[in-house]
């Protein structure tokens, strides 16, 4: 199951560019989520947001039905958005933008990952990854794919570089 995943990643990583980056300067930018509603529960250090939901920081942009955020000690916040599909919107460094859509996309700030469940896709320009899983590490560029219901399968699809250059 590992030397799979490990597979998946370098196959996946064989189409992304090598000076790939992430925008460092989202990671400086406030977190603004904008909803129709908004529950606190304070003692829980929980907030929910409901019906179209957006949230963006930098160039980091998630849409989603309802969005969850978790206040945790040390920062370790984390968002869990839900939508059918929620999406999540990056633009890389090099000005090329990476897209992932899933049942749920669960956001660790401080760690910098997403994890995507239920229908995920990765997109990053014509080349994508559809499985059961995928965990996307925003910071390194990586990724991990896996299919988790019996006889579901992770499926790569590459767009060869002579078709690149002619579009």
């Amino acid at each position: 199951m590992q030397r799979t995943l490990s597979l998946v990643s370098l196959s996946f990583m064989l189409f992304a560019s090598a000076n790939i980056q992430a925008k460092e300067s989202d990671y400086q930018q406030p977190v603004v989520v904008d909803s129709v509603t908004q529950q606190a529960e304070l003692n829980e250090n929980k907030v929910t947001f409901l019906q179209d939901v957006v949230i963006t920081q930098g160039s980091i942009i998630i849409h989603a039905n309802k969005v969850v955020v978790l206040r945790h000690e040390k920062g370790n916040d984390e968002m869990i958005a839900t939508g059918n599909p929620a999406t999540f919107f990056q633009i890389l460094d090099n000005g090329k933008p990476v897209q992932a859509s899933a049942k749920q996309l669960h956001y660790k700030l401080k760690e910098k990952l997403v994890i995507l469940t239920g229908q995920a896709e990765l997109k990053q320009e014509d080349n994508k990854v559809t499985s059961d899983v995928i965990r996307y590490d925003i910071q390194k560029q990586q990724m991990a794919a896996e299919s988790t219901a019996k006889g579901s399968r992770v499926k790569t699809v590459f767009l060869p570089e002579q078709l690149q250059e002619q579009t």
